[in-house]
């Protein structure tokens, strides 16, 4: 067996890098891969460029293993006809002169018209026409560099509509799309990865801006297309039969060009993150100290609901430059006693104060818990909640008040972060709290230890006997400020009868 030596990574121009020596047999290999996705946006494996073992790079089964090194193998395609039962790798077929259209005339982001976005493509040339067929690639973290500073700045707070249904009849027969899918992201999106501001408006499937007009919105649209695109920093592979390319798909948008002649027939298999969420970018602006000042500032807003609505679209950019991580704590601390003392295999779990969903990402990712419900008094947060579909229901009440909610409802209350003076006050939202939860449910909470409201209702719950402290928990809940301490109580909701 043929031993290859140590992977040779050749920088390309504009963008990208091109692989020899590629062992998906090595670990150390693959993590690399991995991270040359990331960092570059394209990677091409030439033809004799590569193995897994005995099999060559362009093998249904290397194809697949590449794919699986950027999350779950996808096999589903509104489109493209699968070429073999699982459904897993993707014939793209186009015959240039016969009529029959290339897959698209325009740059796109793979499926950017669904919530969780595909991750990562990977391309192998099977049948090739004798002339053209190339497929091309714009890096969307120099198309976002490219724009002017204002522009850069006005879409920050903007979302787009992203539409397979419009996108497809735009270059494509309108018959071939029945069904639309449609999805809203943030025009500019954080790396998941790298952290690199990424321009997430595409010209095939975007199709909207909200809060426009249908006129301003596509003079915005032109306006950022005329800056952003460059023919000069265009990367474009001219295939050789068996050559391998991987996207990231997020990182880049493709076209594939129509002027090929003759049959030009391609294999696809694409992966994606079930959980993969677009995060709005907003800026390189601040510190941690302006973070740290934001924070504080909203949370002692006499109107929470005006300082959330104009906090939204930072709010996630500045507790993730805080450092704020009592979301992951509670988060699985809410997963262990869940899977210890509730007897449910998908136990319905209400956030309050769910803000922008950060609770539900994680509770998704890390530990499996999809059957969440949502409340919040502002609706700007809860729109990029809704947005990412990250909840199955949505409440817009203020836990200030008796909540519209019967008794008995969840196996488990989540609140995180919203517990403060300012905000939701210890009467009558933590006894709601316990009302609206099964008996042997869970309440979990979270609040900075000074907060002496808090404990103080919590030991009346106790001794009235409708909760007890199941466990409790004191750390540092906010990384760039040490000297706040924080707390978390994990209550047991008790049933009527043990209460007084």
């Amino acid at each position: 067996m043929k031993t290859l030596s140590t992977l040779a990574v050749h920088q390309l121009k504009p963008f990208g890098v091109k692989l020899t020596n590629v062992d998906l047999n090595s670990p150390e290999q693959c993590d690399r891969i991995r991270e040359l996705l990331y960092e570059n946006g394209v990677v091409i494996i030439p033809a004799d460029g590569g193995s897994v073992g005995p099999q060559p790079i362009q093998a249904d089964a290397s194809l697949l293993k590449l794919a699986g090194l950027f999350g779950q193998v996808e096999n589903y395609h509104p489109v493209n006809a699968p070429k073999d039962t699982a459904g897993k790798v993707q014939i793209l077929e186009t015959i240039g002169d016969t009529g029959t259209p290339a897959d698209s005339f325009l740059f796109d982001s793979n499926m950017s018209w669904r919530v969780n976005p595909s991750r990562a493509s990977v391309l192998c040339g099977e049948i090739l026409a004798p002339s053209g067929g190339n497929t091309c690639f714009q890096s969307a973290n120099q198309m976002y560099r490219n724009l002017s500073p204002e522009l850069r700045e006005q879409l920050h707070g903007i979302s787009a509509l992203h539409s397979l249904q419009k996108g497809y009849a735009r270059v494509n027969p309108p018959d071939d799309v029945t069904n639309d899918v449609q999805a809203i992201h943030p025009a500019v999106i954080k790396h998941p990865d790298t952290g690199v501001p990424l321009l997430y408006l595409n010209p095939n499937f975007t199709v909207s801006l909200l809060g426009m007009s249908e006129e301003e919105s596509t003079e915005l649209l032109n306006r950022v297309f005329d800056e952003a695109n460059r023919p000069d920093q265009v990367l474009c592979h001219s295939w050789t039969k068996g050559d391998v390319v991987i996207s990231d798909n997020l990182g880049v948008q493709h076209l594939a060009r129509a002027d090929n002649q003759g049959l030009h027939r391609m294999h696809r298999v694409v992966a994606h993150d079930p959980y993969l969420r677009t995060e709005r970018y907003v800026g390189e602006t601040g510190d941690v100290k302006e973070a740290i000042s934001n924070i504080e500032h909203y949370l002692k807003q006499d109107d929470n609901q005006a300082g959330y609505q104009e906090w939204a679209f930072r709010y996630e950019q500045d507790v993730n430059r805080a450092g704020y991580k009592i979301p992951a704590i509670a988060t699985d601390i809410l997963a262990q006693y869940l899977g210890q003392l509730v007897q449910t295999d998908k136990p319905l779990i209400l956030d309050v104060a769910a803000g922008t969903g950060k609770n539900a990402l994680l509770l998704m990712r890390n530990h499996g818990l999809t059957n969440l419900e949502a409340m919040d008094v502002s609706t700007e947060m809860l729109f990029e909640a809704r947005r990412r579909e990250l909840y199955h229901k949505y409440h817009v009440e203020d836990a200030n008040q008796p909540l519209p909610i019967p008794d008995r409802q969840y196996d488990a209350v989540l609140c995180v972060g919203g517990l403060s003076g300012s905000q939701i006050r210890a009467q009558p939202a933590l006894e709601e709290f316990i009302r609206v939860t099964k008996d042997g449910g869970l309440v979990v909470l979270s609040m900075r230890e000074a907060e002496s409201e808090y404990t103080a209702e919590v030991s009346r719950l106790v001794t009235t006997g409708v909760a007890e402290v199941v466990h409790k928990h004191s750390f540092v809940g906010i990384e760039s400020n040490q000297e706040v301490q924080h707390q978390i109580f994990v209550l047991g909701a008790l049933s009527d009868d043990n209460s007084d």
